[in-house]
């Protein structure tokens, strides 16, 4: 085939003039190692010379073209087909928020326009037999009500469950409960505890109004009314949190040793027990932070870090990556094996162990957490981890 052909091909595909056979003929030639060369000269051509306004194809015609590329099932029989990456920046700079180029059997995975195996180098995907599906989490919470009864969300339709106080307790929908004053002049307060399991996600709406999403094996305790001077809430794990607006009433958050306190904001705070740090990160509005004597203000774009040690470092927050879980992703920078695996975990509820030498790599990017767990290692063997699956353990080899 010559370069000519190829490049005719390559050019007709990303204008969307390619007849169904010009692109079956493409799709042909991204298989042969011989043309790894051109291929790469009109990927690198084409990126440089990309205008970001222009809009080159809708995002249906990007996901059938990534999944063309990739071919999985007919061409590449160890990559699965259902990994879409994330299009935080959209399809339309040539999948520039992550995009896999298959050229003679490797895989690289882009993110921005740079490689990131853990070298920067190609990772030739690695056959690892795999069983069956560990799907994806699912909306799923337990509800404890002041007496400790327990209401499992997940099994109740929709409407009132219960009522507390003087507040009414709502399943609005398969994703979020509510808390609805009644016109009782009833001011007992009552303590309730929302708690996601592994696998688990879930929203609640508190009784001002604020909003809260729970990811998964998280917790949140607070009161069925807030009264007095202040509103007061306990979380575990992480959530995210839009506090409706009351200069009377700050709202305050304990978390483990350390306090977060609002007026009215969106803020996500990451405090599980098995994080090396508690991670509080502002979005609108303004935090301050607060651990012993030590106080410090956030202001958006910015993230708390605590440490083991307890010192409160203020850094900038990667606010795609923070935001991820609540958006349905995953999404590294540079990550390690173990911080990218206990995401695993919780998500799909699986444990996770480690034979031989941990894997010394970092990995960045971003997929679905939709995905059943036997798509999301496929993808990270790309970058040549390997896992075994035996029920619910997740084998990582070395």
């Amino acid at each position: 085939m010559s370069q000519s052909r190829l490049s005719y091909l390559f050019k007709v595909y990303f204008n969307k003039t390619a007849t169904p056979n010009e692109r079956d003929e493409l799709m042909e030639l991204l298989m042969h190692e011989e043309n790894d060369e051109q291929l790469k000269m009109l990927l690198t051509n084409t990126w440089q010379a990309f205008n970001s306004q222009q809009q080159l194809f809708n995002d249906k015609q990007g996901d059938d073209m990534f999944v063309n590329i990739l071919n999985i099932e007919k061409e590449l029989k160890n990559v699965s087909p259902a990994i879409i990456v994330k299009r935080s920046f959209s399809w339309v700079k040539f999948a520039a928020a992550a995009m896999f180029i298959i050229t003679a059997g490797s895989v690289y995975f882009w993110l921005n326009n740079i490689k990131i195996s853990p070298q920067t180098v190609q990772a030739k995907i690695i056959s690892t037999k795999l069983t069956p599906v560990i799907a994806a989490g699912t909306n799923k919470a337990v509800l404890t009500l002041a007496d400790g009864s327990n209401i499992v969300l997940d099994s109740m339709g929709q409407g009132i469950l219960a009522k507390q106080g003087n507040a009414k307790v709502i399943k609005l929908n398969t994703t979020t409960l509510a808390y609805n004053a009644t016109d009782e002049n009833n001011q007992e307060v009552l303590y309730n505890t929302l708690a996601t399991p592994n696998g688990g996600k879930y929203q609640l709406i508190l009784p001002d109004g604020s909003k809260v999403w729970l990811n998964a094996a998280s917790s949140i305790h607070f009161p069925t009314i807030f009264t007095g001077k202040e509103r007061r809430v306990t979380v575990t794990g992480e959530a995210y949190f839009e506090v409706a607006k009351n200069a009377a009433m700050p709202f305050k958050i304990t978390v483990k040793d350390m306090e977060v306190e609002v007026l009215g904001t969106h803020f996500n705070v990451m405090a599980y027990d098995d994080e090396n740090s508690m991670n509080t990160t502002l979005l609108e509005g303004s935090v301050k932070i607060s651990k012993g004597v030590i106080k410090k203000m956030l202001v958006p774009g910015q993230q708390s870090v605590i440490n083991s040690t307890g010192e409160i470092n203020i850094v900038d927050a990667d606010m795609e990556e923070v935001m991820a879980w609540k958006n349905g992703w995953f999404q590294f920078n540079a990550a390690d094996i173990k911080t990218v695996m206990r995401q695993i975990s919780r998500w799909y509820a699986v444990e996770v162990v480690y034979e031989g030498k941990i894997p010394d790599g970092h990995y960045s990017g971003a997929v679905s957490r939709d995905n059943d767990i036997f798509q999301v290692l496929k993808i990270m063997q790309s970058g040549g981890v390997r896992f075994k699956i035996e029920g619910r353990k997740v084998i990582v080899l070395s």
